[in-house]
């Protein structure tokens, strides 16, 4: 997914912890900090952020291009900006850099239209990959997809039933979020500002980005064709995202159906008898459900 861009411009040295907080702490923002309005202004010529946090001591009227900022966020240090008959969306500055953060991705959800939060479209070209272990014993991510070297445009989405530890890999962060669970959830909602919400879903695991588990196993009972649609969809068509992989934990109708809108499928190569049968036993469900396209999309490594 596509970074978002927060530009902060701070004349009283107070934003300078919240911008090393977004380097640090979130993979997904970009933080531009600015101290001279000069530099703000030849920023804003050129870019145009996502989110503009301002103090609320900045004279407004000499910022340039400001309405290239598509999200005005003050800074404030309690009601007295409010009350003043402030329009832009307040901010309380005098609290963790951890809940500003939550503050701003409230705002951004709450925007009106979709078209000021919306990042990068792909045009169609998304690639989406399936994963499934039937015989159960992990299998690392390097072994399935050799081929996937750059992976800053990738996502792994995790659709096991419990959340096990990625065998061999590292995950990166703490999402705020219960993963794939509060995922469903919004699908079935039909929320118009997932794109969004995901971004504090996602954390990073092996160079890609994340999107963790779910938190109830029986959430995934609920997963439904509509839901696989909605979801493929939001991939394709509201991120940036040129390559999502989902490593499908146990089938379904579902599951079975996402692994047919898959372009590609990765299975570990059988290496006992009992593995072997097991092979057997999936590729006769697949031909008994009419799914035999999707034997031929399988790649065993």
């Amino acid at each position: 997914m596509n970074k978002l861009l927060v530009a902060l411009y701070d004349t009283q040295g107070y934003m300078r912890s919240l911008a090393d907080y977004f380097g640090r702490k979130n993979f997904l923002l970009d933080s531009r900090l600015f101290t001279k309005l000069e530099s703000l202004n030849e920023f804003l010529k050129d870019k145009q952020p996502d989110v503009l946090l301002l103090g609320e001591d900045v004279d407004r009227t000499g910022v340039k291009y400001l309405d290239r900022a598509r999200h005005l966020v003050i800074m404030s240090e309690g009601n007295g900006v409010a009350e003043s008959g402030e329009t832009c969306p307040l901010i309380f500055k005098y609290q963790s850099a951890e809940k500003i953060l939550q503050e701003i991705f409230q705002i951004l959800e709450e925007g009106e239209g979709s078209s000021s939060v919306t990042v990068t479209k792909t045009g169609g070209q998304t690639e989406f990959i399936g994963i499934f272990r039937p015989y159960g014993a992990p299998v690392p991510l390097q072994r399935l997809l050799p081929e996937v070297r750059d992976r800053r445009q990738s996502i792994l989405v995790d659709l096991g039933l419990f959340g096990e530890e990625r065998d061999g890999m590292e995950v990166v962060g703490e999402a705020e979020s219960s993963g794939m669970s509060e995922v469903i959830f919004y699908l079935k909602q039909h929320s118009e500002k997932l794109a969004v919400k995901l971004r504090r879903m996602i954390t990073q695991c092996d160079g890609m980005d994340y999107l963790g588990s779910v938190e109830d196993f029986r959430d995934l009972y609920t997963f439904c064709r509509e839901d696989v649609d909605r979801l493929l969809s939001l991939f394709a068509h509201e991120t940036g995202y040129e390559r999502v992989v989902f490593d499908v934990g146990f089938l379904t109708d579902s599951s079975l159906y996402l692994l047919y809108c898959c372009d590609r499928i990765y299975i570990p190569r059988a290496q006992s008898r009992w593995e072997e049968q097991r092979r057997a036993a999936l590729e006769r469900l697949l031909v008994r459900e009419g799914l035999e396209e999707v034997i031929d999309n399988i790649q065993y490594v």
